[in-house]
C-alpha cells in the first residue's frame, strides 16, 4: 500500500475532531510563515512518523509543564502513531502554503 493509499483510509477513518486537529495544527504552522520548513522536514522525517510518537509519549512529563492543554500533544502523538497521518499533515501545509 503506497503512502497516499494509506492517508487516504486514514483520512476515510478519522474523526471530525482529528481532522480539526490537523487543520489548526497546520494553521498554526503556517501563520508562524514555517510551512516550508515543517514541510521539508516532515517529508524527510515521514518513515519516522511512529518513532516520533513515540519521542512524544517519552517526553510527555515535560509537556505538562509547560503546555496549557497537554490533552492535545497526546492527541497529536497518537494521531502520529497511524501510518498515513503525516501525508495527511503535508496535505494540510501544502494547501495553506
Amino acid at each position: 500500500m503506497t503512502v497516499d493509499e494509506q492517508a487516504d483510509e486514514l483520512e476515510r477513518t478519522l474523526s471530525d475532531e482529528d481532522r480539526a486537529l490537523l487543520d489548526r495544527l497546520a494553521a498554526a504552522v503556517a501563520a508562524r510563515r514555517m510551512a516550508g520548513a515543517a514541510m521539508f522536514m516532515l517529508e524527510s522525517l515521514s518513515p519516522l512518523g511512529f518513532l516520533a510518537s513515540q519521542a512524544m509519549v517519552f517526553f510527555r512529563p515535560f509537556a505538562d509543564a509547560v503546555l496549557r492543554s497537554p490533552a492535545t500533544w497526546d492527541r497529536v502523538s497518537a494521531l502520529l502513531a497511524r501510518r498515513g497521518a503525516v501525508e495527511l499533515l503535508l496535505r494540510r501545509l501544502e494547501a495553506r502554503a
